[in-house]
């Protein structure tokens, strides 16, 4: 049994009720009563995925938090350092303008 067929059959219960949902809302502002609905629920053979994932997909879940956590928190010195790298380049423009700017029209 293929790890998407579980997966499936969980969102495909969940339009269902999404559905069901959808006529107890149009019956309920139409003044009608809702009628039985033919949804199929999910088949007992798979159990229901938490929202989360399979367990088996754990550890590979937490390689790519500590991944990004280690990312998170090296951010704000790559961003200080970027900060700092595009003043030293805005300010090497500025001075290289006004020198071209003196030896073109004050020279």
């Amino acid at each position: 049994m293929s790890d998407r067929l579980p997966e499936l059959r969980r969102q495909r219960a969940l339009v269902a009720e999404h559905l069901a949902w959808l006529d107890r809302e149009i019956a309920a502002d139409g003044g009608e009563t809702p009628g039985t609905l033919s949804i199929l629920p999910p088949q007992a053979d798979s159990p229901p995925l938490n929202p989360t994932g399979d367990a088996s997909n754990l550890p590979v879940a937490e390689e790519i938090l500590e991944k990004f956590r280690r990312d998170a928190e090296s951010s704000p010195a790559r961003m200080r350092q970027g900060c700092i790298w595009s003043f030293v380049a805005a300010m090497a423009l500025f001075i290289l303008g006004v020198a071209t700017i003196y030896w073109l029209c004050y020279r």
